[in-house]
């Protein structure tokens, strides 16, 4: 008998010991379950795989708080999100993009158009390596990374060439440039290029050498989660991209 009231009050003791797990984000009020958690970060998941060819979360737990009877656990999330498509309805395509058959290689040669109504053509860009941005005007993701390119490109004007090229047409692209500032040079009209090359998600970045071989093909800069919400990241990986080319 007393030997199991002694195995009784210690499962009573490790019972008062144990402690239950909460779960919040980085600066985020919320204390969540782990399965409030859980269904959190699928949602948010979900959410962007309906615009977005790949979409991978990550977590970093950042606090652990320990009370009496609870321990806090706070975690940063980083999402990356690659290939939204053209338009925002379209289903993802589960085929690689021909772009990247141009990898290790120049690609093909086209007179194109600046918004000047310049000809020219990107064999003129040889000697320096060229950092080419596609785009259209209604890709959100392509607004979000703008201002970022635009410090990129100021750390590296004089080193690189940087080129943005659209299938919108000049009018089009001057209308977008009233409210939105884009320091690349701008071509446009280039729909025929742009199916040349087989490109279907945008943004795309294509990392050019100086000798005019494609050496690194990447969708948009990767967004995060911060704050409980999703901003642009701050281009660090493509800056590294372009160290690699000077």
């Amino acid at each position: 008998m007393k030997k199991l009231f002694l195995i009784t009050t210690i499962l009573l003791l490790l019972n008062s010991c144990q402690k239950e797990t909460f779960y919040k984000t980085l600066d985020s009020g919320k204390v969540l379950t782990l399965t409030e958690y859980d269904d959190f970060k699928e949602k948010l998941v979900t959410k962007f795989k309906l615009i977005a060819k790949k979409v991978e979360l990550s977590e970093i737990l950042t606090d652990s708080i320990i009370s009496n009877d609870s321990i806090i656990k706070t975690y940063k999330l980083d999402l990356k999100i690659e290939g939204f498509n053209k338009e925002p309805n379209q289903e993802s395509k589960t085929e690689k993009e021909k772009i990247y058959n141009y990898l290790d290689k120049e690609l093909p040669s086209q007179i194109l158009y600046t918004i000047d109504n310049k000809k020219i053509s990107l064999k003129e860009f040889r000697g320096k390596p060229i950092v080419l941005n596609f785009w259209f005007a209604t890709c959100k993701p392509c607004i979000d990374e703008m201002p970022v390119l635009n410090k990129i490109m100021k750390n590296y004007s004089d080193k690189v060439n940087f080129i943005s090229i659209t299938y919108e047409n000049k009018e089009s692209v001057k209308l977008f440039l009233n409210t939105h500032q884009f320091d690349y040079l701008i071509i446009v009209g280039a729909e025929s290029f742009i199916d040349k090359l087989g490109i279907q998600a945008f943004p795309k970045n294509i990392f050019i050498d100086k000798n005019g071989i494609v050496r690194k093909i990447e969708n948009g800069i990767p967004y995060i989660f911060e704050n409980d919400k999703m901003i642009m990241g701050n281009g660090a990986e493509f800056e590294k991209f372009i160290k690699e080319l000077l």
